[in-house]
């Protein structure tokens, strides 16, 4: 991993308020090149030229490994995977019980130099979490793969000539990037829009909300918290699934056979 520090003072408002960054996983992969702003946020500048202070991911949560001083998740999406490290008390909108693999989530980022005598690495520290829908994660891989070939196109300006922008020249340096590789990371982005399909029907949340009740009801029924599990799979809010309850219990498609229990009648 290469660390640099900067001292250099912020030219522009994109320094001081630095945008997420929407980057398909195989360039997080390989990204090792580490900038230390001297009392400003930790960037990184990745295979393409980008400096990143923050990432927006969308993907597909494949593990979740509690731990005691921070939990890990691993995130994939069509072109690679990688972990992210969740901090002790890290405030978040979810409840761990709910991160079930697989699962499409979205997640806000930053890196952070890996400390201890065998880690030289960079990892990315989660800053929010929430749990959404494969059109989410669709629509995510357009931008992410439309932002990608604009930097590529840069870069291929930069490599056919003597000028460029300096970033994406510091870039070329330290990850020797040559025209093949600028080939495969386009790859990457196509890759990643063909796993894209045309949408299905919209999810019908009362449809929902009965099927789960008929698939997982026993001789009292279903609880409720067991219903909110698999409507917050679809990224439904627990508050308008219960709106929804109340008015499937006035309608008589359902009831509630003991308190916290739903059932169909």
């Amino acid at each position: 991993m290469t660390h640099i520090e900067n001292r250099k003072t912020p030219s522009s408002e994109a320094d001081m308020l630095p945008a997420y960054v929407q980057v398909l996983l195989f360039e997080i992969e390989g990204t090792d090149y580490l900038i230390n702003n001297q009392g400003k946020e930790t960037g990184v500048i990745s295979p393409t030229g980008r400096n990143i202070k923050k990432i927006w991911v969308t993907g597909t949560l494949t593990s979740y490994e509690p731990g005691r001083h921070g939990d890990i998740i691993r995130v994939s999406d069509p072109t690679g995977a990688a972990d992210f490290f969740i901090k002790p008390y890290a405030p978040n909108d979810y409840e761990k019980e709910d991160l079930a693999p697989p699962l499409f989530i979205s997640i806000t980022a930053r890196p952070e130099k890996e400390t201890g005598s065998s880690n030289t690495g960079i990892r990315w520290v989660v800053e929010a979490l929430k749990i959404t829908t494969k059109q989410d994660r669709d629509a995510w891989i357009v931008a992410a793969a439309s932002s990608l070939i604009q930097n590529l196109w840069m870069m291929k300006s930069s490599l056919n000539s003597e000028e460029g922008d300096p970033q994406v020249r510091e870039a070329q340096r330290h990850y020797r990037t040559r025209n093949e590789q600028l080939k495969f990371f386009a790859e990457n982005a196509e890759k990643a829009l063909r796993v894209i399909k045309e949408p299905g029907p919209p999810i019908d949340p009362a449809e929902l909300i009965l099927s789960i009740i008929k698939e997982q009801s026993g001789p009292r029924g279903v609880h409720l918290d067991d219903v909110l599990k698999g409507t917050r799979r679809e990224a439904l809010a627990d508050d308008i699934v219960r709106d929804i309850i109340r008015a499937l219990v006035s309608e008589d498609e359902i009831y509630q056979p003991a308190p916290g229990y739903l059932k169909l009648l």
